[in-house]
């Protein structure tokens, strides 16, 4: 290992000290400029490249063009939207997964009232549900999250609370509720 000449050691002080503050600032930013690109671009740019062959060795398998959506026409749209819906003859069994719902939180039920209102102007019966429930804040809330995502056509029209006069921490929670069912065809 050669090592430097006291000379050159001397030369390279010397240029050092003749540098104003400005010029060693930016001698100093463009090394640290140096690094970040070593240490955080040139891995991205690697990683970006394997990205794109692993896009150029899927594209095979892809069936040739790209697809391109076609826009959904509402009428169809409508359809579909429909189609989800359970049908008048299955209200019996949208109460009965209500109250699956309403068990697998842990609360308790009270007697509820089922009112359908059919609705001239479109194809479906709204089915109204007023639901009392007793149980803690957290059930209720477990409750609403699982029948609102599993049920398609169920919407929440309303929620009052009500805690009870023990300190248990239970609620009185009185829930309104539409199912929305679809005319047989």
């Amino acid at each position: 290992m050669d090592r430097a000449s006291p000379v050159s050691l001397w030369r390279l002080r010397r240029a050092a000290r003749r540098l104003d503050g400005f010029a060693l600032a930016t001698i100093v930013a463009a090394v640290l400029a140096l690094g970040l690109y070593a240490l955080s671009v040139l891995p991205l740019e690697s990683h970006a490249q394997s990205l794109r062959d692993r896009a150029a060795a899927l594209e095979p398998h892809a069936g040739g063009r790209p697809r391109v959506a076609e826009p959904a026409k509402p009428a169809s749209q409508l359809t579909a939207f429909y189609e989800r819906l359970p049908v008048v003859a299955q209200a019996p069994e949208v109460v009965r997964e209500l109250h699956a719902h309403a068990h697998g939180a842990g609360l308790t039920l009270e007697r509820g009232e089922y009112r359908p209102l059919p609705d001239a102007a479109a194809r479906l019966v709204r089915y109204q549900i007023a639901l009392p429930v007793r149980g803690s804040y957290a059930q209720v809330r477990h409750f609403l999250d699982s029948a609102m995502r599993d049920m398609p056509g169920l919407a929440l029209d309303g929620v009052g609370f009500q805690r009870d006069k023990d300190t248990s921490g239970r609620l009185e929670v009185q829930l309104q509720f539409t199912a929305f069912l679809r005319m047989a065809p």
